[in-house]
């Protein structure tokens, strides 16, 4: 079974420094996964060109597909576009396409200096159409290269997605439990050792006002068929040790 690879890169000095919070990831994250496509590893880093360039070819390399998110705007900080071209050896000009649709997008007399930059991209670039305020992002090998406000990345997002080469969904259970981590963690550390194709995770809750708590089980894995045998030994594991279970 093919499994196809991804990573992104998260630009911009305001996300480093607290003042955006970042739900880019996150929502690429989700879409990837649900898709069949395996999120690798997620960057966040500075508006900073060498920065940008060298962590676009690592990416480029290592992975299928990558997604960038922010600095393809119009003020003088945004600098993803000019520095992907250097990344890839190509003229950083004029996308006639993106040009014309800002043009009929502007009113007369409004679109500017400032917004014509918007249209400025490496060559040979395929256009991501923007829906809502027209601005294009721009695939060039298998980047792709989005914006960073979050409903304008998302639709033209969901738009990338659909023509992606895609493996199988990943498969995922989840199974809560009200016993501690300390106590099964030794049980499912011999349960993960047996089911090497799979990952277990314990994810542990617990509430302050009603003094209870707990611990999500998650059961995943891209290569198996069927996660069943696994979900059936930890339950019982649960069972074994006077513990309650629900599938959620």
């Amino acid at each position: 079974m093919s499994i196809f690879s991804a990573g992104i890169l998260i630009i911009g000095d305001e996300i480093l420094s607290g003042r955006t919070q970042d739900t880019n990831a996150n929502f690429i994250a989700k879409n990837l996964v649900s898709s069949g496509i395996k999120l690798e590893e997620i960057r966040v880093i500075q508006d900073n060109k060498k920065i940008i360039i060298d962590s676009a070819k690592l990416f480029s390399k290592k992975y299928n597909y990558v997604f960038t998110t922010g600095g393809i705007g119009p003020t003088h900080d945004d600098i993803t576009s000019e520095s992907l071209a250097d990344a890839f050896d190509k003229k950083y000009e004029i996308n006639s396409e993106a040009f014309n649709i800002l043009e009929k997008y502007y009113p007369k007399g409004e679109f500017n200096v400032s917004r014509q930059k918007m249209a400025k991209m490496p060559s040979d670039v395929e256009l991501i159409y923007n829906p809502m305020t027209a601005a294009p992002g721009f695939k060039l090998n298998n980047v792709f290269v989005l914006p960073g406000v979050p409903k304008i990345m998302e639709q033209m997002f969901v738009t990338v997605l659909k023509n992606l080469t895609k493996g199988k969904p990943k498969k995922i259970i989840t199974i809560n439990t009200n016993l501690y981590e300390s106590k099964i963690a030794p049980f499912l550390k011999d349960i993960q050792e047996q089911y090497q194709e799979c990952a277990i995770g314990s994810y542990p809750y617990f509430n302050f006002l009603s003094k209870t708590g707990g611990v999500n089980i998650v059961i995943s894995s891209w290569t198996m068929f069927s996660l069943d045998e696994i979900e059936k030994d930890i339950i019982e594991m649960i069972r074994f040790n006077g513990g309650n279970y629900s599938i959620v």
